[in-house]
């Protein structure tokens, strides 16, 4: 990984970071998000994908029409870096 990719995974975590905090903090049944980059390639290939804790949470949060506003929190935290999610995906966390 050279200087720059690192550079920019760390602002890519610390934007994510700061998205998933305020969804946190919006919904309790929301847990957790990661994501998959080329970090060659970020704008066309950053998936995200966001995890609820169990499908009843992702259910609610669908029903309350929340995921249109979880989507336009992440992408308002990568516009700051310029980078657009390729997708991001909600889905039940099963563990």
């Amino acid at each position: 990984m050279t200087k720059t990719e690192k550079r920019l995974d760390n602002t890519l975590r610390k934007a994510l970071t700061a998205a998933c905090e305020n969804i946190k903090n919006n919904c309790s049944g929301f847990a957790y998000l990661t994501h998959d980059v080329d970090l060659k390639k970020p704008a066309g290939s950053l998936k995200v994908t966001c995890y609820f804790i169990d499908e009843l949470a992702l259910s609610e949060a669908n029903s309350k029409q929340q995921l249109p506003a979880f989507e336009n929190e992440i992408k308002g935290q990568l516009s700051v870096i310029n980078i657009k999610p390729q997708a991001i995906i909600f889905l039940a966390d099963s563990l």
